[in-house]
């Protein structure tokens, strides 16, 4: 689902490190993103030893915004977002490059900036460790506004507006029991489409190319109830 644009700027920094056994390899990264995608960061870890280490993560100081999701999967072992320690041990051999750690962050609805960091640590010595930490800043490159608000969901306005071929619509929705769609009608009142929008989606994408030029509206019904009506206006 894809509606607003912003450009999301994720810099990778890392604390000093008191690991005499663990490396991290590869310690630039930039990304781009869309509203409502997701930044996927595979973060490498070296053993520079000649013994196999059994390491450990958890994951500090997390601060994200309140329309953001994090997580972090270790070898396709993902957690759930409010869990902040992995309980699995990691093998690393000596010399070998760990690859398998990958940090997620959905870049939410807002400006901001967020942090995340994560401390990998010898299972036999939680004193020889080595932190990273990743800060994100969004910002929108999308002047959009805000449709909707509740403690349910979150939507923004379609853009862009007026829209020739594809518009957008960011949403974020709490409870995955809360039912939401957007419908939309002609001048006249007639239906037109309608769409449903699902909690694991962020953002929903309307080919506007199959509509006539004109003006139209949506609204929004939550629980089958309509809660807002904007016009959107379509060009060729």
């Amino acid at each position: 689902m894809k509606k607003v644009f912003l450009t999301t700027i994720l810099i990778l920094s890392f604390t000093v490190g008191y690991s005499q056994s663990l490396q991290v390899v590869d310690t630039k990264y930039n990304y781009e993103l869309k509203i409502g995608d997701e930044a996927r960061t595979i973060i490498k870890l070296k053993n520079v030893t000649d013994k196999t280490l059994h390491i450990k993560v958890r994951r500090d100081n997390v601060q994200i915004g309140s329309s953001q999701k994090s997580f972090f999967c270790w070898d396709n072992d993902c957690i759930e977002p409010d869990i902040n320690l992995h309980y699995v041990t990691q093998v690393i051999e000596p010399g070998e490059i760990l690859e398998t750690f990958v940090s997620v962050l959905n870049a939410g609805l807002d400006e901001t900036v967020s942090s995340l960091r994560y401390t990998f640590y010898d299972r036999d010595n939680p004193l020889d460790f080595v932190e990273v930490e990743l800060i994100y800043t969004v910002k929108d490159a999308v002047n959009k506004g805000l449709m909707y608000q509740s403690n349910l969901i979150k939507l923004s306005d379609i853009y862009p507006n007026p829209v020739s071929d594809f518009a957008f619509l960011d949403y974020i929705i709490f409870s995955e029991e809360t039912e939401v769609r957007v419908v939309f009608h002609n001048v006249l009142g007639s239906l037109i489409r309608q769409y449903e929008l699902n909690q694991v989606e962020r953002k929903l994408k309307i080919n506007t190319i199959e509509f006539k030029p004109g003006v139209y509206f949506y609204t929004l019904y939550v629980d089958n109830e309509g809660k807002v009506t904007k016009k959107l206006i379509i060009k060729r």
